[in-house]
């Protein structure tokens, strides 16, 4: 092994926090949203929340939807397939999960987990980098995120 390489990740807390936030350093790039998209595959086991299909193009799906209220807040975005995104449309999730009580507490509780993983990475990350300069051998840092 003559060199190490690592991806030097950070989450952005405040665009996953608040994914309406504005102004040119969270708009400008190719990557705008890719952060959250990546929670969000990730969060939510990169399958559809309603009916836990994989493998498929997934959406961004408002639990709460714009049209009664809700937000772009992290904690009220889940992922879906067309068809359920489609058959859920602006229904309240109690109405469209209301034959699964268990899916419905399911996604409640999922949606609401803190950001935990988030922080941890955060709060890791320079640790590793420390770790790998140790051993000596010269150490490549790069972003995965935005540019």
């Amino acid at each position: 092994m003559t060199a190490l390489s690592s991806e030097l990740v950070r989450f952005d807390m405040q665009a996953l926090e608040n994914f309406e936030i504005s102004g040119t350093e969270y708009q400008q790039g190719v990557l705008t949203g890719y952060e959250v998209r990546e929670y969000l595959l990730e969060k939510w086991h990169r399958q559809c929340a309603y009916c836990d299909t994989a493998h498929v193009p997934l959406q961004i799906e408002h639990i709460v939807a714009r049209a009664r209220g809700g937000t772009n807040r992290i904690s009220n975005l889940t992922l879906a397939c067309e068809p359920c995104n489609q058959a859920k449309g602006a229904l309240p999730i109690e109405v469209f999960l209301a034959k699964q009580p268990k899916r419905l507490a399911a996604m409640l509780t999922q949606a609401k987990r803190p950001l935990k993983d988030a922080a941890a990475v955060n709060a890791t990350r320079w640790a590793l980098v420390h770790a790998l300069r140790a051993t000596g051998l010269p150490v490549e840092l790069a972003s995965g995120g935005r540019i």
